[in-house]
């Protein structure tokens, strides 16, 4: 691959290529929550926090992958209810509940992954391991202690790539009656200490 350009932050003009990768990466998880596909990528794309996003991209500045992450309360979308209905009408009342249930604040001295997209065009071409690296510097510019993530139980290829960077399991959490919507039985915090 040519090179890669790493970025705090995600470059401006990129929000809609930004919204489309996490849907496509996360679209099966979410998809019965925040679809259908176009729905969902016109949320992401008019939600999304920049500043919660490492991007990199080639030198025609299109982009290759994100990680997206979280502290405190500052994550990828800055999504508010006011935003579920605008984009879902009345549907987003059932929506509230269990998009509160896959909601997670960081600690203070942590910062907490909102996932990692990597385009099909430019897997295995080192751009997710440069964006990984890139997520821990920025985490330990900022004294941060730790990054946390949540595994689902359907990614076990993510859960050995978590443990291979060095991510330790420390607890599970099920789904219980939602497993049919979320489509995944249970999801394992794993912390790095930096």
């Amino acid at each position: 691959m040519s090179s890669i350009t790493l970025h705090t932050g995600l470059p401006d003009g990129l929000e809609t290529e930004a919204a489309t990768l996490y849907w496509e990466t996360f679209g099966a998880k979410l998809g019965k929550l925040l679809g259908p596909g176009d729905k969902g990528r016109r949320f992401f794309t008019e939600t999304i926090n920049p500043d919660a996003v490492v991007a990199a991209t080639n030198e025609a500045g299109n982009l290759l992958g994100i990680a997206a992450h979280k502290s405190g309360t500052n994550g990828f979308s800055t999504a508010s209810t006011r935003d579920l209905f605008k984009h879902y009408g009345i549907g987003a009342l059932w929506r509230l509940v269990p998009l509160a249930i896959l909601e997670r604040d960081a600690p203070t001295d942590t910062l907490q992954m909102d996932g990692v997209c990597v385009s099909k065009e430019a897997r295995g071409k080192g751009v997710g391991s440069a964006l990984f690296d890139a997520l821990f510097t920025f985490a330990r510019k900022q004294e941060f202690k730790h990054v946390t993530l949540d595994v689902i139980d359907t990614n076990p290829r993510a859960r050995a790539l978590y443990e291979r960077l060095g991510f330790v399991a420390t607890g599970e959490e099920t789904t219980g009656p939602l497993k049919p919507l979320l489509g995944f039985s249970s999801a394992t915090k794993m912390v790095l200490a930096l």
